[in-house]
């Protein structure tokens, strides 16, 4: 299992994200977890789920199912992961 890629609520997917998700579909991952963080600092519930479907297409234009997002805090507390149920 690949380690998750880190994405910050506040800046959105960048183009290391991307390269984060090529590189585990190059090692023959089919999915990725992502953690998002920083989630506290966005007021924005819609800006949120913008940046979750943004990290949904990423990982399908690139062959990969998302197992997991999980929403953490900027002093690095997290929530309950948001994905399909294990």
């Amino acid at each position: 299992m690949a380690d998750p890629v880190i994405v910050s609520a506040a800046d959105g997917p960048l183009p290391p994200t991307v390269d984060a998700v090529k590189a585990i579909k190059a090692a023959g991952g089919t999915s990725v977890d992502f953690v998002l963080t920083n989630t506290d600092v966005v007021d924005d519930a819609e800006l949120l789920e913008l940046v979750e479907l943004e990290l949904r297409n990423i990982a399908e234009e690139n062959g990969l199912t998302v197992g997991s997002i999980t929403r953490g805090t900027a002093d690095g507390t997290t929530g309950v992961p948001y994905g399909p149920p294990s």
